[in-house]
């Protein structure tokens, strides 16, 4: 699965965000366009090596291997993460906090990278240890998961546009809670299974730390998203007599032996809303003063006309349906 872009505007541009994309890119270019041997000598001269740092020197490669990659594939796939959540965490944080967090999100992240090294000593001591121990680790990804550890804190609700393969290739939106989740998921296993001296040249402890640090951080100062008012309210005109009818944004999502479905409809209260289902489909009614919401849905599978875990929070209608199968 490969992120594309997310439904989530900021309320202001994200000049920070812009700018350290173009420092990585700038600095990448002048290194690689150049001969391959000055390119992996910039590495090796501005890369955090771990065994380095243990000894207190060239502690400052623990910022400049921030802005070094080892690859065209490895910039391109942090800059597409860094543009996709970095704005919104931007427009949350304001642009010199946005700033320091990155760096010391970076840096936080670099050090637990560090760390694993050390641990590593202790339960796997195999030659490629010292080989981890001495290669030098770069790149924005430890900083970077520490945005989208803040951005699924700030934006659980958030789409996710993302390109799946899978038989055919389809574009798909994902909350960002979910996709967040399993993206942290798989770092944390790869980084236990890199414990037991299984390497794959990623610092996936990197990862983990800069993601940890993203929550904590935004935990810990209580930081909210700017909260920008939703286009159907910035309209003059409303209708004298009967209330104004919206059509709520639905995903419906096919498992096995469910379907759940998501509704965005903000500005009504649960007591308002009203679910009607047969077999094949399903009828969403809400109305508290002037807001009044209807959608029909045609379901792409029969199921149970009966409402399992509903529920309504920050605007948003989830419930599940159990499909209806054979024998029932």
């Amino acid at each position: 699965m490969i992120p594309i872009g997310d439904e989530n505007k900021p309320s202001r541009r994200p000049y920070v965000n812009y700018m350290l994309i173009l420092i990585n890119t700038v600095i990448f270019l002048y290194f690689y366009l150049q001969d391959l041997s000055v390119f992996y000598s910039a590495i090796r001269n501005y890369g955090a090596i771990p065994a380095r740092i243990l000894m207190g020197d060239r502690l400052w490669t623990l910022v400049t291997s921030m802005f070094m990659h080892a690859n065209v594939a490895h910039l391109l796939g942090n800059m597409l993460y860094l543009w996709i959540f970095g704005d919104n965490v931007e427009d949350a944080l304001g642009h010199v906090k946005y700033l320091l967090f990155y760096l010391l999100g970076g840096l936080f992240a670099s050090l637990i990278h560090v760390a694993s090294t050390v641990l590593s000593i202790y339960v796997s001591p195999i030659p490629y240890v010292i080989i981890e121990l001495r290669t030098p680790a770069v790149g924005a990804s430890g900083a970077i998961s520490a945005v989208l550890g803040a951005y699924m804190l700030l934006y659980p609700n958030a789409k996710i546009r993302t390109l799946v393969f899978y038989i055919f290739i389809m574009v798909v939106s994902i909350p960002a809670f979910y996709y967040l989740g399993f993206w942290f998921i798989y770092q944390m296993l790869m980084a236990i299974i890199s414990l037991g001296g299984l390497t794959s040249g990623v610092a996936f402890w990197a990862h983990v730390g800069g993601f940890i640090f993203g929550l904590l951080t935004i935990k810990a100062f209580n930081i909210k998203p700017r909260i920008t008012p939703p286009a159907e309210e910035k309209r003059v005109y409303r209708p004298i007599v009967a209330p104004w009818v919206r059509s709520p944004l639905v995903d419906v999502y096919v498992e096995l032996d469910r379907v759940f479905i998501m509704a965005h409809m903000p500005g009504v209260e649960e007591s308002d809303i009203e679910v009607l289902v047969s077999e094949w489909d399903v009828i969403i009614k809400a109305e508290h003063g002037d807001v009044r919401f209807y959608r029909h849905i045609v379901l792409p599978v029969p199921v149970i006309p009966k409402v399992v875990d509903l529920s309504y929070r920050n605007g948003v209608l989830t419930f599940t349906l159990y499909r209806l199968t054979h024998g029932i």
